[in-house]
């Protein structure tokens, strides 16, 4: 009974939704929300952010303040890690809940990277210390992990120092890798079983790190970077590598890295080119086309480099006070930038300032993707149903009337690249000269992606999203992701309202349509209510089924048992996965 009823209802949802007009926020960049846990100056280092915590590291004594930002609105500190002795704390990593913090501090206590258990983030837990008793550095500027892998750079020698971190509780050294660069290596990046090295030096060199466990990398080039080569990223697909010089009117450049062994410079960035006022550029980062450098006093900068030749300004958010700082000098202002949550939920760490959270949607290049259900920009998962909107996508109107969805529909294709560089064609469900709505491809690994859009007539449109493992969103009647909730009665086949029983007197049952559960339950058999939380009015109601939704590709299903006594009134409605907490809806009863 389901499949037919939810085959009638989808069809007239999806059809709906693809007409909808996407909400914009402010123009350039804005501020979402800020928190400045502890007084006084020169305090803070690097950002990083997993789930829905960021971690920002405390450069003056307080250790890694862990902050929930659920609402990014309101964040509030959640706990910290600080031993007993404090600590010079500047770089941090978080993977799967497992924090890597590198310490520069003179302490023997504090000294070296401390791995830590921050799952309970007010409890969080020593795991293990890399220190110079276990071949580590004794002070570590800059770390990177990747595949289980730990690299320190301690910007005193040219020697890269690699740890195997599969149990982080038990870190092995693996190797040294001495790098060409003539002074010492300030940071490193590890990205696709690429490691990269900036050195002070100028060298910036290329490795092969896919086999490092087991044998020595290859150097697989060396980019002439500059002196005061600070820190670098790299593009997914690794042809384009963005590095900044830290140096008093420092730069970032750009390379065309396609051939490791012959880097060709493309363009060179400045603070006049931008016509801001800064000490220098610190941290860069690729999303897709978009370039993101913490610029000091000058704050966030955005660039499009979908042409590294001539990138363009789009955006920029200054966390710096220049009047309270009493003006441009010295290091201040924007320390890091996290851009990997969302592009609604851009980190940025102020050295005296704290946690800045902004909202960066609006400097991006059209298509702009977001979630078919709830609009949100933060909630695009492998197999979920997306819409992209943007200008002359295609060339027609069509809805997609076959099951296997096409990847060709009315001449328009839909191409996603993801964070590990491959290329998928996305399944479209309809296209548009304004909207397409599409699919993530199935096996889109999570991070930045680049979607490309390309019409009939040859004409290309490439934006960015960020991917990520579950993030519920509910469907709902008036198509824009807020109000009532796209469900049915499980017995009837109606719409809401819905009587709290059935016809046997026991509570009744509602069908809820979704997508972004997560690829592992969907277009799946099985039922994953078991780790799917729903709760009405913040009470726990009991989820019968979840996952696929029969008939349909990218859409998840849940029957929800309504609890007992719900009274007759409009309720809220919210489904939570692995933590991740879908956008708010309602619920009639009558």
């Amino acid at each position: 009974m389901l499949a037919s009823l939810y085959c009638r209802f989808a069809a007239a949802v999806l059809l709906t939704l693809a007409l909808s007009p996407i909400v914009h926020a402010d123009h350039n960049v804005r501020l979402r929300g800020h928190i400045d846990p502890f007084p006084g100056d020169f305090r803070y280092g690097d950002v990083w952010g997993e789930g829905h915590f960021a971690y920002l590291a405390s450069y003056s004594g307080y250790g890694i303040m862990i902050i929930d930002i659920s609402d990014p609105a309101l964040p509030v500190l959640a706990g910290y890690y600080n031993p007993p002795e404090g600590g010079r704390f500047q770089d941090v990593v978080v993977i799967n809940g497992i924090g890597y913090f590198s310490t520069e501090s003179f302490g023997s206590g504090t000294t070296g990277v401390h791995v830590v258990d921050v799952r309970d983030p007010a409890h969080p837990r020593l795991l293990s210390q890399i220190t110079t008793a276990n071949s580590g550095f004794q002070w570590v500027h800059e770390l990177a992990v990747g595949e289980g892998i730990l690299y320190e750079a301690d910007s005193r020698t040219p020697t890269v120092k690699v740890f195997d971190v599969a149990n982080p509780a038990a870190p092995v050294f693996v190797r040294d890798i001495v790098t060409t660069d003539p002074f010492f290596i300030h940071a490193i990046s590890v990205i696709n079983g690429r490691l990269y090295t900036s050195g002070w030096g100028g060298h910036t060199d290329i490795y092969d790190v896919r086999n490092i466990r087991t044998g020595p990398p290859a150097l697989l080039g060396t980019v002439d970077s500059g002196d005061r080569s600070h820190s670098s990223w790299v593009s997914s697909d690794g042809r384009l590598l963005a590095s900044a010089r830290e140096t008093t009117n420092g730069d970032v450049r750009l390379f065309d890295i396609s051939n490791p062994a012959r880097p060709v410079l493309r363009s060179t960035i400045t603070a006049q080119d931008l016509g801001i006022n800064a000490l220098s550029p610190h941290n860069p980062y690729l999303v897709g086309n978009l370039l993101f450098v913490s610029w000091y006093q000058a704050g966030l900068q955005v660039l499009n480099v979908s042409n590294p030749s001539a990138p363009v300004y789009v955006g920029s958010y200054d966390t710096f006070d220049e009047e309270a700082a009493g003006g441009i000098r010295g290091f201040a202002g924007n320390w890091g930038v996290y851009p990997f949550l969302g592009l609604d939920r851009v980190l940025l760490s102020d050295m005296d300032g704290g946690l800045f959270i902004v909202d960066a949607t609006d400097a991006t290049p059209l298509p702009r993707t977001v979630s078919a259900a709830s609009f949100n920009p933060d909630s695009i998962v492998a197999k979920s149903i997306v819409a992209a909107f943007g200008v002359n996508l295609a060339s027609t109107t069509l809805v997609a009337n076959t099951i296997p969805l096409p990847t060709l529909l009315g001449g328009t294709t839909v191409r996603v690249i993801d964070s590990r560089g491959i290329e998928r064609l996305a399944p479209l469900y309809f296209v548009s000269p304004a909207q397409i709505n599409y699919q993530i491809p199935e096996g889109t690994a999570d991070g930045p992606a680049s979607v490309t859009v390309t019409g009939s007539d040859g004409r290309t449109a490439s934006g960015v999203t960020i991917v990520t493992s579950v993030a519920p969103a509910i469907f709902t009647t008036s198509q824009n992701g807020q109000g009532e909730a796209a469900a049915i009665d499980a017995f009837t086949g109606r719409s809401g309202p819905f009587s709290a029983t059935g016809s046997n007197g026991m509570p009744n049952i509602i069908a809820l349509f979704a997508t972004g559960l997560g690829a592992d339950a969907t277009d799946v058999d099985g039922n994953f209510g078991g780790d799917v939380a729903v709760t009405i009015d913040r009470i726990a109601a009991s989820t019968l089924y979840a996952g696929r939704a029969p008939g349909f590709t990218g859409l998840n299903q849940m029957n929800i048992l309504l609890p007992m006594g719900i009274s007759a009134m409009t309720h809220s409605l919210v489904v939570t996965r692995h933590g991740v907490a879908s956008n708010t809806v309602t619920i009639a009863i009558k």
